[in-house]
């Protein structure tokens, strides 16, 4: 007796659940270009260390080499979107994606959120922020 409501129960769930995972990601952007630079940044040390001095408390105080990825990606729209992202350890999430290819991607609350496969095949997430909007072209 309950058989058939709870296969109809599990039915509607596992359909609201696969439109909810198709809209996750609803933008499908297209890298035009990217650069890649690097900058010198102060470490996060205490603040009254002086990358000169040799104290152990002041240990590795000296500027560290950080790399900056920019890239400018396009919409379905035709709008463009320069965006950005620091490596900031080895650990960083950040990547310059190819260019001419096309990735998943949504808007977030800190700016916009892609996901790509890293050099080993794994699915990577990490959220770009937004540098500049250019409307379409001829517009």
């Amino acid at each position: 007796m309950h058989s058939p409501r709870l296969f109809f129960v599990v039915t509607l769930l596992l359909a609201a659940m696969a439109s909810a995972w198709s809209q996750d990601l609803p933008l499908q952007i297209k890298v035009l270009s990217g650069e890649s630079r690097q900058f010198e940044g102060p470490l996060l040390d205490p603040p009254n260390c002086n990358w000169r001095d040799i104290n152990a408390y002041c240990t590795n105080s000296s500027p560290i080499t950080y790399v900056e990825n920019t890239m400018v990606v396009q919409e379905p729209g035709g709008k463009s979107l320069e965006i950005a992202c620091t490596v900031y350890n080895r650990w960083s999430n950040c990547a310059s994606l190819p260019v001419n290819q096309s990735f998943p991607a949504r808007m977030g609350k800190h700016g916009l959120e892609i996901r790509y496969l890293d050099e080993h095949g794994k699915i990577r997430k990490q959220v770009y922020e937004i540098l500049r909007e250019n409307e379409k072209e001829g517009s």
